[in-house]
């Protein structure tokens, strides 16, 4: 049953009691929604005494300051006359896949010719591939990463991306990414010495999530980053929420190294980075291809923003080529990110290259195989928590463990028994038809706009 049905007639079972005249339908609710009900109950009572959770503070206003004044069109990736996947525009990142998952990424020759690039006139879809059996010892699924040749600084005067869409790649053992960093350190014709080690000079993701969890943005530096997001500013934009729950701060280390410190750090666990995002917009992917239209990153000298934008309430200014983002409506910017307090953003910033990517597995669809909910539970709240686990369903409920090792040989899957089961059903033809149906992306614009006088590598 899916987590909404409790919700409806159709998570009812029915009873009919005969009467003299009629059968008259008698709803039964099943015992786990009776369970869930009972949780909503208490929780209602838990959160009586606060109003709401989590709670907002201060009231948001819709002040959300930092765009630049005026863009003006600095690239249109489909506006060259040639194809938009041509390595004039784009790198073709061929390395092994830097989370550890089982994925094959193609040049663009090999890419063409095994069909994970396709484009006609206004779209271009970049999808996942075939299955890759060629080493037995190490199967591997075939796609695509590509990075921008071009990379935008918007320190000083800012620049704008915008990204049209009508689908985003989704699917058990999928993971989806587009997202900047600061490249130079990873392919050999960009390793000019601008680019420190990953995260150090940035990284900002636009769009991102493994599985069928919710899309969330998010900002990365170094782990000794000084950078935490002033939190009134975020919320007089807002109301955001932390959706890594690391109270806006924007420093990064997924795998830190252990310590016999008797005072360790207060963050001494793994740091995600910072990720406000607004407290009601939490789109699985299937949500956001339900409503294509537009994604829009705006980095100025002061602030991140990202919006999106369903079709029918793109501004009119962006559609015309002349996007004015102060005007815009506040309610459907997705994260904003006030730099005012964070030194490293000014410090360490370096320009940013774009990068499009499908990945399977690997640390976050590998290692959360088993899991029932989204990172972000935070956000929707200690109970909504509790209801996923307990009416939620996960790709091991969906698909199996596919033979991954569990604690005790009966318990949860480990955590490498979940990426051996991930990998193991990305590789089986289980996956065929969700990767030849769902891993795509359809883009329909890409352009990426200066502010006067920006700079452009």
């Amino acid at each position: 049953m899916p987590p909404g049905a409790c919700l409806t007639t159709r998570g009812m079972q029915t009873e009919k009691l005969l009467t003299a005249e009629k059968a008259t339908p008698r709803p039964r609710w099943p015992m786990r929604c009776i369970a869930a009900a009972a949780l909503i109950g208490v929780g209602g009572t838990l959160l009586a005494g606060t109003g709401s959770l989590p709670p907002i503070h201060p009231r948001p206003t819709g002040n959300c300051p930092g765009s630049a004044a005026a863009y003006e069109l600095s690239h249109d990736f489909f506006g060259g006359g040639g194809s938009f996947f041509d390595e004039a525009q784009w790198q073709y990142f061929t390395l092994p896949d830097p989370t550890g998952g089982p994925t094959s990424y193609l040049s663009h020759a090999d890419a063409l010719e095994s069909g994970l690039l396709e484009e006609g006139d206004g779209w271009a879809v970049l999808r996942g591939g075939t299955r890759d059996a060629s080493d037995a010892s190490n199967p591997l699924r075939r796609s695509v990463r590509i990075h921008s040749r071009d990379a935008w600084d918007g320190r000083e005067q800012g620049f704008l991306l915008e990204v049209g869409y009508t689908h985003v790649p989704h699917g058990c053992g999928v993971w989806p990414a587009l997202w900047m960093y600061c490249d130079g350190s990873d392919l050999a014709d960009a390793a000019d010495g601008r680019c420190g080690p990953w995260p150090q000079n940035g990284e900002i993701d636009l769009l991102e999530f493994a599985n069928e969890f919710f899309s969330k943005t998010s900002l990365h530096f170094g782990a000794d980053a000084q950078c935490r997001l002033n939190a009134t500013a975020v919320q007089e934009c807002g109301p955001f929420l932390d959706k890594n729950g690391m109270g806006f701060d924007c420093a990064t280390e997924y795998f830190p190294a252990a310590t016999d410190s008797l005072f360790p750090h207060p963050w001494a666990g793994p740091r995600y980075g910072c990720a406000p995002n607004r407290y009601d917009a939490w789109p699985t992917p299937k949500e956001i291809n339900a409503a294509p239209g537009t994604f829009v990153f705006e980095w100025s000298s002061s602030s991140m923003k990202v919006w999106n934008f369903p079709r029918s309430a793109v501004p009119a200014d962006l559609a015309a080529g002349s996007p004015e983002p102060s005007t815009w409506d506040v309610g459907r910017m997705w994260s904003y990110y006030p730099l005012q307090g964070c030194p490293t953003a000014r410090e360490q910033l370096r320009p940013l290259n774009l990068v499009i990517n499908i990945a399977y597995c690997g640390d976050w669809a590998g290692g959360d195989w088993e899991r029932q909910f989204d990172d972000g539970w935070v956000g929707r709240g200690f109970l909504f928590n509790w209801m996923q686990q307990l009416l939620g369903e996960s790709c091991a409920s969906k698909w199996g463990d596919f033979g991954g090792e569990r604690s005790g040989g009966v318990g949860k899957l480990t955590q490498s028994g979940a990426r051996q089961a991930c990998n193991a059903f990305i590789n089986a033809r289980e996956s065929d038809a969700g990767v030849a149906e769902e891993a795509y992306f359809n883009f329909t614009r890409l352009r990426v706009y200066t502010a006067r006088g920006a700079a452009r590598r």
